[in-house]
C-alpha cells in the first residue's frame, strides 16, 4: 500500500475553495494569512449581511405595495365616503353623472337631484316588475320600440290631489273626469254599450251618434232628453220613424206643425174657388192611424178608388 506525503500542502478543490484540511504541522498560526476569494465584508458576518439584505427586500417591497395602493386608489378616486361617483349617503346610494346597469337593477326609490331630470334609456326595452314573495301575480310595464305594455288587476291614473281619474280592469274602465274629450276624426267606437250622464260636443262642433251596419238604441230608464238651443234637430231614416208611449202621451208643443208630402183624397165634386185658392185641407186619419189631407168642403173619408191611402 502507498501512502501518500500530505504534510508538504494541503489538498485543495477548484478556486481557491479548500477541500480538506492541512495537518496540524503546516499551519503556521503566527504569520500566515487565510486565502479566500470572497470580499472580507461577506466572509465576515455573513448571517448578518443576509439579515440586512432580507430587510431591504421587503422595505422594497412595501414601498411598491403602498405605491400600487396609492396608483388604485387616485384610479378610482377612492374616498371614505364611496367610489369615484358612487357617494353612500345615510338613505343610499347618490351617483353622479350616468349609470349603466348590465343586469338588473334593484332598488325601492330612484330620484334625481333637485330641479334635475332623470332619463332612463335601453336599448330594446324597459322592464319595471312589482311583485311580493310567494305570490305569482305581478304589476308589470314594459316600454318597447313601437309599443308600450302595462299589466295587472287594475290600472289607475290619479290627479295630484288623489282623485282617481282613470280606472281599467277586466270587469269595468272608469273615467272620472268631468269631461271626456274625443278629437280624433275616427270619434269613439264602442261594440257593447256606452253609459254616461252627458254626451256634449264641443263649441263649434257637431255631435252624431251614428252605427254603420246596425241598430242605434238610446235608452234611460226615467226620461230622454233631446235640446238644441240655437237650431233644429233633424231626424232622418230610410225606412219608419216610430213614436211610441205605454203609459203616457207623445205631445207636440209649437207654434206651428208642418208636416210635408202627405197623401190627398180625391175630390168628386168641384171645390170652390176661394177655398182652393187658399191651400186649406181637412187632416185625417185613417183605422191603422194614416194621416191624409181632404178638401175642406168634402167629408173627410176614403173613396173606393183611393186604395193608397190607409195602405
Amino acid at each position: 500500500m502507498k501512502v501518500e506525503d500530505t504534510t508538504a500542502e494541503g489538498i485543495r478543490g477548484w478556486g481557491c475553495t479548500p477541500t480538506g484540511d492541512p495537518p496540524p504541522a503546516a499551519v503556521n498560526t503566527s504569520n500566515a494569512t487565510k486565502s479566500s476569494c470572497l470580499p472580507e465584508w461577506v466572509s465576515r458576518g455573513w448571517k448578518r449581511n443576509l439579515l440586512y439584505g432580507i430587510i431591504v427586500f421587503l422595505m422594497v417591497l412595501v414601498f411598491l405595495n403602498i405605491a400600487l395602493t396609492l396608483w388604485i386608489i387616485s384610479t378610482l378616486r377612492l374616498t371614505a365616503r364611496g367610489i369615484g361617483p358612487i357617494t353612500i349617503i345615510k338613505d343610499g346610494v347618490h351617483l353622479d353623472g350616468q349609470v349603466w346597469v348590465v343586469d338588473k337593477l334593484v332598488a325601492s326609490t330612484i330620484s334625481s337631484q333637485a330641479a334635475q331630470p332623470i332619463t332612463l334609456y335601453s336599448h330594446r326595452n324597459f322592464s319595471v316588475l312589482v311583485s311580493e314573495p310567494g305570490h305569482v301575480n305581478l304589476a308589470k310595464l314594459v316600454i318597447k320600440r313601437d309599443i308600450i305594455e302595462c299589466s295587472g288587476q287594475v290600472f289607475e291614473v290619479r290627479d295630484a290631489k288623489g282623485g282617481e281619474v282613470f280606472y281599467a280592469s277586466r270587469e269595468e274602465v272608469r273615467v272620472s273626469a268631468e269631461a271626456l274629450t274625443l278629437d280624433g276624426a275616427g270619434g269613439l267606437t264602442v261594440k257593447s254599450a256606452l253609459q254616461t250622464p252627458v254626451v256634449r260636443a264641443p263649441p263649434g262642433s257637431d255631435l252624431q251618434l251614428e252605427s254603420l251596419t246596425r241598430r242605434l238604441d238610446v235608452r234611460a230608464p226615467q226620461s230622454i232628453f233631446l235640446e238644441s238651443r240655437a237650431g233644429g234637430i233633424d231626424i232622418t231614416s230610410h225606412s219608419n220613424i216610430t213614436l211610441k208611449s205605454d203609459v203616457g202621451a207623445i205631445k207636440l208643443h209649437a207654434s206651428n206643425i208642418i208636416i210635408h208630402n202627405l197623401k190627398e183624397a180625391s175630390v168628386t165634386e168641384v171645390p170652390q174657388k176661394k177655398t182652393w185658392g187658399r191651400k186649406v185641407y181637412q187632416l185625417c186619419a185613417c183605422a191603422s192611424g194614416k194621416l191624409f189631407l181632404a178638401a175642406p168642403e168634402s167629408i173627410c173619408a176614403m173613396h173606393d178608388h183611393d186604395i193608397e191611402l190607409c195602405r
